[in-house]
């Protein structure tokens, strides 16, 4: 695999076109209404970086210093480049991602602004929260009509449709602490069943206009606009009351004679990451891809990322074999 970091310092988003992608081309100097579509489909039509700069315009201030990555799943490359939004949205970056994109590069970019002195995008780098969000990759469109529905959360500011039945939510908010974020994401990811081990301040979440390669059918990602406020956290349910309404349940038993289930435990990163390698081989993902996935996302964390990711998926795999509930995984190959 291989890493590297340049540190350079509905309204709908995207404008699909029924004709082919563009062929490869050299390589540029880098320099509606709440009701959402469900599954809105993908088309082989053109990268739309108008969508792109638009979004990023739309969602940062200028100087906001933010990650862009490519990752290649196949090969396992990954690019990083830290730099203020508007030189990502300029038109030579925009340019560059788009040929890394056309070669089969999935393009992402940081949730939130990172310090100016940031050299990577681990939590402690993150200055500034942006963003409050949710990764709906489990029956989606179910999952994105209960949230639309709720009348105790702010409309979201944008919906990505990321593939078939999948999405991203975003509120873009201020006055968020880190840790505020985090728990409200949790907390949501619980109640609507979005991935709960997506929640953290650091994440990356993709580009609007850009392709999603990881099908046979590559998927153009759509975002649609539904507000234009930045929502405060007084605007949400807190997730102490959430907590509380979850477990209303739980009390009503104890009233009947029975004693309720103590709080569960929180999670390590270990384990979530566990977690996740098991969602996605489940969905048929293969080894190297997951591995490769884990990699790009724990390389800042772990004295050797490869090596812990591969571990954590032969350990996904085992599991799975065990319960006999995949029975078309991937066996792990041998060990690099």
């Amino acid at each position: 695999m291989t890493t590297q970091t340049d540190n350079s310092t509905s309204k709908r988003f995207t404008r699909r076109s029924r004709s082919s992608s563009p062929a490869r081309s050299p390589e540029p100097a880098a320099g509606s209404g709440p009701q959402i579509a469900a599954s809105a489909q993908g088309s082989t039509g053109r990268i739309d970086t108008g969508a792109a700069a638009e979004y990023i315009k739309a969602n940062y201030e200028p100087g906001d210093r933010l990650a862009v990555l490519a990752i290649n799943r196949k090969s396992g490359a990954v690019v990083q480049r830290l730099a203020p939004a508007e030189k990502i949205a300029s038109a030579d970056t925009l340019a560059w991602l788009s040929y890394m994109n056309r070669s089969g590069y999935e393009i992402y970019l940081s949730t939130n602004a990172l310090r100016e002195d940031a050299r990577d995008r681990r939590k402690d780098s993150v200055a500034a929260i942006r963003h409050v969000y949710l990764d709906l990759d489990q029956n989606g469109d179910d999952a994105l009509q209960r949230l639309l529905a709720r009348t105790d959360l702010p409309k979201p500011s944008y919906v990505l449709d990321t593939s078939p039945g999948k999405h991203q939510v975003v509120w873009r908010v201020e006055g968020f602490t880190h840790e505020q974020a985090e728990a409200l994401q949790r907390a949501l990811s619980r109640e609507i069943g979005a991935d709960i081990a997506v929640t953290d301040s650091s994440r990356v979440l993709r580009l609007p206009g850009f392709y999603n390669h990881k099908y046979a059918e590559p998927f153009l990602v759509d975002a649609h606009k539904l507000s234009d406020q930045a929502y405060r956290p007084e605007q949400f349910p807190s997730p102490p009351e959430m907590d509380k309404a979850a477990g209303s349940e739980a009390r009503k038993v104890t009233t009947a004679g029975v004693e309720a289930r103590p709080p569960e435990r929180k999670k390590s990163q270990s384990e979530l990451d566990w977690a996740y390698a098991r969602r996605a081989l489940s969905r048929g993902e293969s080894r190297d891809a997951v591995i490769a996935a884990m990699v790009a996302y724990r390389r800042f964390d772990k004295h050797n990322p490869t090596r812990y990711a591969e571990r954590t998926v032969d350990k996904a795999i085992r599991s799975l074999e065990d319960r006999a509930e995949s029975p078309t995984v991937e066996r792990p190959g041998p060990r690099r």
